[in-house]
């Protein structure tokens, strides 16, 4: 590459590391009221004392408890374990094993199995049989009974294209620039993640649905409509595994947390992934960077290792992309394998319809539509067989598809009336939905600022701003579109990759991809930066592709002192953040007040009896009494006990629900009517008059906390 010389690049990448570090971070504060540069923050993070690090991680007095957690390993380990033998199963039944190394077959039948039991216990909640655990031993014992009987079958046979022995690249791809052993920096990342997947859950949306719904669906034994949390009537496909989780353990606690470690997984098999789809398609060394750049990425850790499912749609999302790279003259196999999973990230969050479903079923039908695979083309006859086969693989894809996630739609429609519940009001109405809630809802999560201002503002977050990137990706994957493209489209006869693929077109069709996302992302959400972090792995197989574009001797050694670099800098903002207590026991953690509200640990500790019902408090997972709550979206039950009652009525009210104590958190109200919108009804007057009235006692306020409680007084 005589125009991309040395200097450029090495110019390039420090301007862009300046300018990557003078990057303010607004949710840090610095000195006089403005925020910490990136650079600040890194140096405060290298000067930490290490007694600050070792009571963050040990906590204060220090302990050291590793032994608590090999429960929610275990049970979290069966659960990847059967899916993996599942997975392998499947794929062996519909031939998808074919051709694929080991360890892209090991990765592959764990994400197609984890769908597949994702699927079996929605089908048994929905029957209501989530209590009778003959309904898995016996599946259990069946999977493994079939796993080893084709194993021992299948000893010493070496049918053509099935199970090769490696996915290393074909001849003509680009040569190895680093070892397979620059893979241990990973380590360090994959370690904070398992570790701090383990602990309970401190995000909003994880105690308020990711994990609060199945943890209800356990409570009632089966999978039903909540009408007071809209969010767990949409698909929650990798939240069912969190209540396989509880189901296999008997216990919501240490299921929930054995759940969030299955989720957590999700990402370090998007990391194999990677390893394995950079290999086959440009190089060893694509592979190592990919993988390591991609768990390496702050955004990354922190959204696998808090119970988020962003990265399971990362995970799907990739795979059945790289699925679809293997399919052409590979039958339908790849084809069932990609919608498959594509339906795998459908069920995990619906805008993986615009993310992963439509784009892909264009892809399909643009790759199987080309000239060279009709039989006579320019023949009728040769257009018959053309249309027939568009047709046929645009059918196994969608077919495969709509089995990965259809039940979630069939539910939804059984029981709402609302396939897509709650979104497409206005096409298909639905249960307990109104004009004014689908109204509340499109105003917070539609974008509504569509200028050249905004969108210069939020590419740039896609690029350097978003506080928790990493230096790495922007840099290598801009290689990957410069290098490759110029290398290869220079040739009069670009080497083939896994004899249909080229190397310079997987570049381009990596980057149109990504392009799509984004877009959407921004034409279509409501632009938060967890909705296009599942774009990521696409974005790590770039910089993996960019990372190889030269052998030269410099560019072997200023890769690898980038990547020490980025790595340890990583590090240093996953190793500091907030929740990081990886050696503290759990049942310390469990009342610890920086873990959980310390309302929520009154209510456990001194309620004896009758329900809590909370107000503007909707992440209730914490909380071990049997509680009524509501999202800001769904019909307030404070309102509808109290609004337009006499006093008898409100208390005869409060004792049918049989509700012996009231929480209203002013604090979450105030937030939620500075964003989303909350009821008006519910001011501090009301509770004064329900006191007044004999209806209410005001438990002991909690110093510095905006919440109130109070006692349900009994009637005379």
């Amino acid at each position: 590459m005589k125009h991309l010389g040395p200097a450029a690049v090495i110019v390039g990448l420090a301007a862009y590391a300046v300018a990557f570090y003078a990057t303010p971070l607004p949710s840090l504060g610095g000195d006089a009221g403005r925020p910490l540069l990136r650079v600040e923050l890194l140096v405060q993070l290298l000067l930490l004392p290490k007694e600050w690090l070792f009571s963050n991680w040990f906590g204060t007095p220090w302990e050291c408890s590793l032994l608590d957690r090999l429960p929610v390993l275990l049970v979290a380990g069966a659960v990847v374990a059967w899916a993996a033998i599942v997975g392998w199963l499947l794929m062996v039944l519909c031939r998808a094993d074919r051709g694929l190394g080991r360890l892209e077959l090991a990765v592959f039948a764990t994400a197609v199995g984890l769908n597949a039991l994702s699927t079996w216990v929605l089908l048994l909640g929905l029957f209501g049989v989530l209590n009778r655990l003959w309904m898995f031993a016996v599946p259990l014992l069946l999977t493994l009974g079939l796993a080893s009987y084709r194993w021992r079958n299948s000893r010493g046979l070496t049918a053509p294209g099935v199970n090769v022995p490696s996915s290393a690249p074909a001849a003509g791809s680009c040569d190895a620039v680093l070892s397979a052993h620059w893979l241990w920096l990973a380590a360090p990342f994959v370690l904070v993640i398992l570790l701090a997947a383990m602990l309970p859950p401190l995000d909003f949306d994880v105690r308020e649905y990711h994990l609060q719904a199945p943890k209800e669906f356990f409570g009632q034994g089966q999978i039903t409509f909540l009408p007071h949390n809209v969010y767990a009537n949409m698909a929650l496909g990798t939240e069912m595994l969190s209540l396989l989780a509880m189901v296999i353990s008997g216990d919501w606690w240490l299921g929930a947390l054995a759940g969030k470690t299955v989720i957590a997984v999700f990402t370090l098999l998007g990391g194999l992934g990677l390893l394995a789809a950079g290999r086959r398609l440009f190089s060893p060394t694509a592979g190592v960077v990919a993988a390591l750049v991609y768990l390496s990425i702050p955004w990354v850790t922190s959204i696998a290792s808090g119970g988020f499912v962003e990265g399971a749609s990362a995970c799907y999302l990739f795979l059945a992309l790289y699925a679809l790279l293997l399919s052409g003259a590979r039958g339908t196999s790849p084809l069932l394998l990609a919608g498959y999973l594509a339906g795998g990230a459908v069920s995990t969050k619906y805008p993986a319809l615009l993310f992963v479903l439509l784009p892909l079923a264009v892809g399909v039908l643009m790759r199987h539509s080309r000239p060279r695979l009709c039989k006579s083309p320019g023949t009728a006859e040769g257009g018959c067989a053309a249309s027939a086969l568009v047709f046929h693989a645009c059918g196994v894809f969608l077919l495969a598809a709509v089995v990965g996630c259809g039940l979630w739609f069939a539910k939804n429609w059984a029981l709402t009336g609302n396939p897509t519940y709650p979104l497409l009001y206005s096409v298909f109405d639905g249960k307990t939905w109104s004009v004014e809630k689908e109204r509340q809802w499109n105003r917070v999560h539609r974008p509504h600022d569509f200028s050249a201002a905004t969108l210069g503002k939020d590419v740039g977050r896609i690029v350097m701003t978003s506080e928790w990137l990493s230096p790495l990706v922007v840099p290598l994957a801009s290689l990957a579109f410069v290098g490759w493209w110029v290398r290869w489209s220079r040739r009069s006869s670009p080497p083939k990759v896994d004899k249909n693929v080229r190397s310079a077109t997987v570049v381009w069709i990596l980057l149109a991809y990504s392009g799509f996302v984004l877009a959407v992302w921004w034409l279509l959400t409501h632009r938060i930066d967890r909705f296009w972090i599942p774009v990521l792995p696409v974005l790590a197989l770039l910089a993996g592709a960019g990372a190889c574009w030269t052998t030269a001797r410099w560019w072997t050694t200023t890769l690898a002192a980038l990547l020490m670099a980025a790595a340890g800098a990583n590090f240093l903002v996953a190793a500091a953040g907030q929740g990081n207590a990886w050696f503290v026991s759990l049942a310390r953690l469990r009342h610890d007040s920086g873990w959980i509200d310390p309302w929520h640990e009154y209510f456990n500790t001194h309620r004896s009896r009758g329900r809590l019902l909370t107000v503007g408090d909707a992440a209730v997972f914490d909380l071990t009494p049997s509680v009524l709550y509501n999202t800001c979206f769904d019909d307030c039950l404070f309102e509808q006990i109290v609004k337009g009652r006499t006093a008898a009525e409100i208390r005869a009210e409060l004792a049918a629900r049989q509700i012996a104590y009231v929480y209203v958190d002013w604090g979450e109200i105030a937030r939620y009517r500075r964003s989303y919108g909350f009821t008006d009804f519910v001011r501090p007057p009301v509770f004064g008059r329900l006191v007044e009235q004999g209806l209410l006692e005001p438990l002991p306020p909690i110093e510095g906390h905006e919440g109130q409680g109070f006692r349900v007084k009994q009637g005379t």
